[in-house]
């Protein structure tokens, strides 16, 4: 086990506020869902950071190169172009950032994350079930990811300055652990998820037209094809330009976004493309969200949309885990216990439910 480490600041006045962390996370990529570097039984590897994953996932073929012990318990992964039984797999050991964690678990998928990316194998992501044990700081502007525990700190982004908006906050998916918030499409309020997951974001056509958009302002759009957990195809989504979008007080004219027939239970996915642009606080201790506003709003590109490569990969989506599942975990404390690691999710950013599989 390597001992994290533990930074102390951010003086308050009835204390101190203490700062654990694993240190800055670079992320290897610029564009799209958020990747970072891992080493898996001793093999360098890269997986995405998925907020819009219950669970967290690897690949079948890096499942088998890594070494990783099939545990005996089925998950059934259901998405929107179709579901499949799904192993868990144990990793002797995983390395992230500063930090080490033993006894890891991973759901396996047959499905492809990616190619490579800074000579590391693209093998899975990090789910919900992993990232709810902190206060995840997303500076993609600044090119990296933060996890922290914190203690006794008065200020909710105490790493940041300047002026932050707090969004609100509601508990999505069967264990809770995906982030709900509501923004404004056109004026009017709609339901979406934190999806980092999700290369772009997307509402619902029934969102569309609450926003007043009409099928015939949608001829002349985009038309684009979304990838499930299971690695099928599925048509029907438009890039449509609306008038506004409204993120806690920040308001974003013109936005580019998706319209995705995609199942998530009535919500939108606030996705990387945001991430990419803004910083992001997520405190899963205290319920709290925040963002902040890197460029002012009239040198802001947050929602000019860059058309994904035909062979690129992305993810997204949603993933449940069942309560018996282990939950993922890398310490922040001096000894790391043992843990599990992330689970599953779609490409094109539609959300995907898991269920026990029946026994044999």
């Amino acid at each position: 086990m390597v001992s994290l480490l533990a930074l102390a600041g951010c003086a308050e006045q009835n204390g101190v506020c203490q700062v654990s962390t694993l240190g800055d996370l670079p992320v290897l990529n610029k564009f799209g869902s958020p990747i970072v570097g891992v080493t898996i039984n001793g093999h360098d590897a890269a997986m995405i950071v998925d907020s819009g994953a219950d669970i967290s996932m690897i690949s079948e073929e890096a499942s088998k190169n890594f070494g990783l012990v099939d545990t005996g318990h089925v998950l059934n992964i259901s998405g929107v172009t179709g579901e499949m039984f799904s192993p868990v797999m144990q990793a002797d050991k995983m390395g992230l950032g500063s930090g080490t964690s033993g006894e890891v678990y991973l759901t396996q998928a047959k499905r492809s994350f990616g190619g490579t990316i800074a000579g590391r194998p693209v093998v899975g992501l990090f789910g919900a079930d992993f990232l709810h044990s902190y206060d995840v700081m997303f500076d993609l502007p600044g090119g990296k990811i933060a996890l922290y525990q914190l203690s006794a700190c008065k200020t909710p982004t105490p790493t940041w300055d300047g002026p932050s908006s707090k969004l609100d906050w509601y508990h999505l998916g069967t264990n809770g652990l995906r982030i709900g918030t509501t923004i404004r499409l056109n004026g009017k309020k709609i339901d979406a998820m934190l999806d980092s997951g999700a290369w772009h974001t997307s509402v619902l056509p029934s969102q569309v037209r609450k926003a007043g958009v009409s099928k015939n302002d949608l001829v002349q759009d985009i038309t684009f094809t979304s990838t499930g957990v299971t690695g099928k195809s599925k048509v029907g989504s438009h890039l449509h330009r609306f008038a506004s979008l409204q993120i806690g007080d920040e308001l974003y004219p013109n936005p580019l976004l998706g319209i995705s027939p995609i199942e998530t239970d009535g919500y939108a996915l606030l996705g990387a493309d945001f991430l990419r642009h803004n910083r992001v606080w997520v405190s899963y201790r205290h319920e709290q969200l925040y963002i902040q506003r890197v460029r002012l709003p009239e040198q802001d590109h947050t929602f000019d949309l860059r058309i994904k490569p035909k062979n690129a990969q992305g993810a997204g989506g949603e993933p449940a885990v069942p309560l018996s599942a282990p939950f993922p975990r890398i310490s922040l404390k001096d000894a790391a216990p043992p843990g599990s690691v992330p689970a599953a999710s779609t490409p094109a950013g539609a959300p995907v439910t898991v269920s026990p599989a029946p026994t044999p």
